[in-house]
């Protein structure tokens, strides 16, 4: 190491501490979100529910003509809004980068075997296939999130399995066992809000978010249920030609 050069531990430090500052930064960015959401539509829907109010006590043609007219000035304006946002919010597709899974898998696992052994976690993957080449931005997006989810749910002493699958034509398969992870309540495919608030709404975020980003890319995330305290989280993903 050369002088001057930070140690192996104060790598591994940055490694962890820049991936809390990938989680602080998810939570803000959805926090700012909703808060823009409730700003943007609170008004409108105060107005339609007040228009609707005026229209049951006062059920003439006219009250209920004027009233039907502003609800439904209030709803064009809310959809042009919410457009807007849709629009501001939705950033440019990720660049296509065709890597090998092998290639991945080796970035993957040295940015955050590191951060699991900090907190006595092992992450252990199986050979991966050299051949098999996928587009590698959103693939090691969602990688490395399920990584940083699994570090952080599991308990000192665990370790999480990364495992492969070629399947049927192009589709390809990595398949974690982590253990801690609990099957959310809710659905991964629409982040609908559960009815109750529980402890494991942002594994639920995560999951979400992964799975749209393996659904903008040809390929989807599977659950499984917990089998002895491990679930198993299925990834598929497109190939590409080699």
């Amino acid at each position: 190491m050369r002088p001057g050069s930070p140690s192996l531990d104060a790598i591994e430090n940055r490694l962890e501490r820049l991936d809390w500052l990938r989680q602080a930064e998810r939570r803000a960015a959805i926090s700012r979100v909703a808060s823009v959401i409730a700003h943007l539509i609170g008004t409108p829907l105060h107005v339609i529910a007040g228009r609707a109010a005026l229209i049951r006590s006062n059920p003439t043609p006219d009250s209920v003509e004027e009233n039907a007219r502003r609800i439904e000035a209030q709803v064009e304006r809310l959809a042009q809004r919410i457009r807007k946002l849709i629009d501001y919010l939705t950033g440019p597709a990720l660049e296509s980068e065709p890597q090998s899974v092998e290639a991945l898998v080796r970035e993957a696992l040295s940015l955050y075997a590191p951060i699991a052994a900090l907190q006595g976690i092992e992450l252990i993957s199986a050979e991966a296939p050299s051949k098999a080449v996928v587009d590698g931005a959103p693939v090691l997006l969602v990688l490395t999130s399920l990584f940083s989810l699994g570090v952080r749910i599991a308990a000192p002493g665990a370790r999480i399995d990364l495992g492969f699958e070629q399947l049927a034509g192009n589709a390809f398969a990595f398949e974690l066992s982590i253990p801690g992870v609990s099957a959310p309540k809710g659905s991964i495919d629409h982040l609908d809000p559960p009815e109750d608030q529980v402890a494991d709404a942002e594994t639920l975020q995560v999951l979400s978010v992964c799975n749209a980003i393996a659904r903008q890319h040809g390929g989807r995330l599977q659950l499984a249920e917990p089998v002895a305290g491990r679930m198993a989280i299925r990834f598929e993903c497109q190939t590409l030609d080699s």
